[in-house]
């Protein structure tokens, strides 16, 4: 692994913060701001309406949009959409989600460093754009990586290259090992890294250290 790359592809959940403890405390807000009175009844409700959504958009950004998987549950409840209580259920998801959200230490000492440092950096996730901003916001790193390039915008999630070849494009550089590719999902993050050319940094959870032994 090279010292100091010449460039830098992260992804986000999971690899900057831990997305588990998130989407557990999304989905109890979603759960006291519904009209479901047991918690085990809305959470099996919740995942079918999930793999119903994912089923007909797969492989698009719009595949992890929390108010496609709320509209779907509410219409498989109530027979029609429901338009004020989708929206109640999405705001109560999310603020509870970005509530619980805690940076992993070390990542903002390595933004910084490589920031300092002049090496380019680019955000690849397969997440909307919109929630993807505003992650960024609450965990108080969105000045400190060049670009931001999701699923959404780009077409495709990863493996596919279409994020990673805007990213390269917009650097100006061409692929190759000297560029790290950052990520937790070693079917997605390390797939588009090997198929580009890249070397990649398997954010292993289990690596308190992780970050920190990224730096010089």
């Amino acid at each position: 692994m090279p010292t100091q790359p010449t460039a830098i592809l992260l992804d986000i959940d999971n690899t900057v913060y831990a997305y588990a403890p998130c989407h557990e405390a999304g989905l109890r807000a979603a759960f006291a701001a519904s009209d479901f009175s047991d918690e085990a009844e809305f959470r099996v409700n919740y995942n079918l309406a999930r793999e119903q959504a994912k089923h007909a958009i797969a492989d698009t950004g719009a595949a992890h949009c929390r108010l496609l998987y709320f509209k779907r549950l509410l219409e498989n409840r109530l027979g029609h959409t429901a338009l004020t209580e989708t929206l109640i259920l999405y705001k109560a998801y999310w603020d509870g989600y970005h509530a619980a959200m805690q940076l992993d230490p070390g990542v903002r000492e390595c933004l910084q460093h490589w920031q300092n440092s002049g090496i380019p950096t680019a955000w690849i996730t397969d997440f909307t754009t919109e929630q993807q901003l505003r992650k960024l916001q609450t965990l108080n790193i969105a000045n400190l990586v060049t670009y931001l390039f999701t699923a959404e915008e780009v077409g495709a999630v990863k493996p596919d290259p279409r994020g990673v070849d805007e990213a390269l494009a917009r650097f100006g550089i061409a692929p190759s090992p000297e560029i790290w590719f950052i990520g937790d999902d070693t079917k997605r993050d390390r797939g588009v890294a090997e198929a580009c050319g890249l070397t990649f940094l398997w954010r292993d959870r289990n690596d308190a250290d992780f970050w920190h032994n990224l730096l010089p």
